[in-house]
This record gives structure tokens, sequence and C-alpha cells, in this order.
């Protein structure tokens, strides 16, 4: 249970430091890639559990696999949000400019 608790601080606290490195930042919410880091964390913990990877003997891995993928996911979702955010944004604008 300390595992758990541990993984879900730490994947929070790793979503708000992508956060606050994006430069777009701005085009989204300040919660969005926090709750994709825990979400990401949470469901690699799970299925690690599930598959008995994280037993007495590599113990390690049951916390070391979900803080990996609570850094990796936020920075593949903001490369991607906010690419197409920055994109529909300036289109909207441009579209009400005509106007």
């Amino acid at each position: 249970m300390l595992s758990l608790i541990l993984v879900t601080l730490t994947a929070a606290a790793a979503g708000f430091a992508v956060w606050a490195a994006d430069s777009r930042r701005a085009l989204y919410g300040a919660l969005l890639l926090p709750g994709i880091a825990v979400s990401a964390a949470l469901i690699t913990w799970l299925a690690l559990r599930a598959a008995g990877a994280a037993s007495f003997e590599a113990d390690w891995i049951g916390w070391a696999v979900p803080v990996a993928m609570s850094l990796l996911a936020p920075i593949v979702a903001a490369v991607f949000i906010g690419r197409s955010r920055a994109r529909a944004d300036t289109a909207e604008t441009e579209r009400i400019l005509r106007l």
C-alpha cells in the first residue's frame, strides 16, 4: 500500500513538473498533465501487480516502472495536445478575424 501512495504522489509531482516546463501550458488546464501522469502510473502499477511482477524479489519494479511512465506519459501528451490546441486556436482566431 505504501508503494501505491508513493507512486501516486510522485506521479502528481512529475505531472506538475512537466506542466511547468511546457511552453504551451497556457493552452490547457493546470490539472491535465498531472491527471495523465497519475492515470498512467496507476494503470501501470495495477498491471504490474496483476501480472505478479512486483514480487518480493523484484519489489523495485513495482514502483520504478510506474514512476517512469508518469514522466513519459505527460511529456508525450504535452507534445500532441499542445500542437493540436495551438493549431485549433490559430484557426479559430483567423476565422473570427475574417468576420
